[in-house]
């Protein structure tokens, strides 16, 4: 188990699906975590939080809506964000009426479950950002060498707000930070032939002058959380997208 993605908790007692959807899940970057039963799904929450549970309704022993009992707080809403997912289509009424995040029915198409988990997740993100700091007019370079992580860091932080560039090198970096200056850098830290702490260092005085704030992340584990580099302004140990996004806002909020 890694903690560079977010956490799904998907809950089935059909194998068939709880296979077929959590490979497509885990095809687009996820974290998936299964369980075939409300109990079950109960015992893995003692052990992680989950960013989304996906969640069937009809399952033998503790049904989707016992569960969700389980997991709600006094006032009813449930403590983790749920999207309810089953076959029983006629039920999208009743759930609009609840404090679960979503409802699809299992024979919608499959991309429009894909859209879901990404609105839901977005909402929570930008649920933790503080109002000076949303990323309206806000602009941010990511320099990210695997295209598909690339991708879904630009995909994640256009749909926040930002107007965001990706460098998958370095070679025109200073080219590219002269045409338009960002308010953000958001620079890995293992790149081919160079680390991205020598690049913050190398690029320092022009940062610097401009104002740019620089984070660093990296999941190689070669460095502690707590660690700190020169010319860094946060250091961040994940390159899953909301943690990424928390680290933009706080940067940007504390220059508010």
């Amino acid at each position: 188990m890694t903690a560079n993605t977010e956490k799904i908790l998907f809950v089935d007692d059909d194998p068939a699906v709880l296979l077929s959807v959590g490979d497509q899940l885990r095809m687009e970057g996820y974290e998936v975590l299964s369980a075939d039963s409300g109990d079950q799904a109960m015992q893995v929450l003692r052990t992680i939080a989950p960013d989304l549970i996906i969640l069937d309704i009809s399952m033998p022993g503790m049904s989707g809506l016992a569960f969700l009992k389980k997991i709600s707080g006094p006032s009813g809403k449930p403590r983790y964000p749920v999207l309810v997912f089953t076959a029983r289509a006629n039920m999208g009424h009743f759930f609009s009426e609840t404090t679960v995040d979503g409802f699809l029915a299992k024979t919608s198409d499959p991309s429009k479950l894909l859209e879901e988990v990404r609105r839901i997740l977005l909402k929570y993100s930008k649920a933790s950002l503080p109002e000076s700091g949303e990323g309206k007019h806000r602009r941010l370079m990511i320099i990210e060498n695997e295209p598909r992580l690339a991708a879904r860091l630009r995909s994640f932080f256009s749909a926040a707000g930002y107007e965001t560039t990706i460098l998958e090198s370095t070679a025109t970096l200073v080219e590219s930070l002269q045409a338009k200056i960002p308010h953000v850098i958001l620079l890995k830290e293992i790149l081919p032939n160079v680390t991205g702490n020598t690049i913050a260092a190398n690029i320092a005085p022009f940062t610097t002058a401009s104002g740019i704030s620089v984070i660093l992340y990296d999941t190689s584990g070669l460095h502690p959380a707590e660690a700190k580099f020169p010319n860094v302004d946060r250091f961040v140990t994940s390159n899953n997208p909301p943690d990424l996004l928390k680290a933009v806002a706080t940067v940007l909020g504390s220059r508010a």
